[in-house]
């Protein structure tokens, strides 16, 4: 289960990336765009390819904003709660169980988009997409950012560091 937990951390982290990288204003299309570009340079995707993963990277994100939607408004149902002569239990349970609903529904998009992506690609693309969710957004960047990669510090030491900048 962590282990699920920690590579749906990675995609997000992925996703997040993807939709508000650094620098990509200079390339035209804005940081998305230009994010998306580099991950299919990175790949060697096909057109066709190109479509599956846009069309998946989209239902994540619209199932990302409607669990944030349903985690930040089950604030309200707290605040109520604290807020009345007594703690209302039914009122957050309802707000925990919208929440755990939301949670399911992005854990299934999360799996069908994936595995959506997976059967795109070709082995040696999959080889490099699986590089690039353990190591994370970084690993698009050649690993020379600030948190580590090539010239070290952050998480990126030895030789994961190597690997990654390869």
């Amino acid at each position: 289960m962590f282990g699920f937990l920690i590579g749906t951390l990675s995609l997000i982290g992925l996703i997040k990336v993807v939709r508000h990288g650094r620098g990509g204003h200079r390339f035209g299309g804005g940081p998305r765009r230009w994010m998306l570009r580099r991950l299919f340079e990175r790949l060697d995707t096909t057109p066709g390819q190109e479509k599956v993963i846009l069309e998946a990277v989209e239902q994540v994100e619209q199932n990302g904003r409607a669990a944030k939607q349903a985690f930040f408004g089950g604030r309200i149902d707290l605040g109520r709660a604290m807020r009345g002569e007594h703690f209302d239990t039914a009122a957050v349970n309802v707000a925990f169980e919208k929440q755990q609903e939301a949670a399911d529904a992005f854990k299934k998009s999360v799996l069908e988009n994936l595995q959506k992506i997976h059967e795109a690609l070709t082995p040696a693309q999959r080889q490099v997409a699986g590089d690039l969710l353990e190591n994370g957004p970084r690993a698009l960047h050649g690993g020379c950012g600030g948190h580590g990669g090539r010239w070290g510090g952050g998480y990126g030491h030895g030789t994961q560091a190597a690997a990654v900048n390869l």
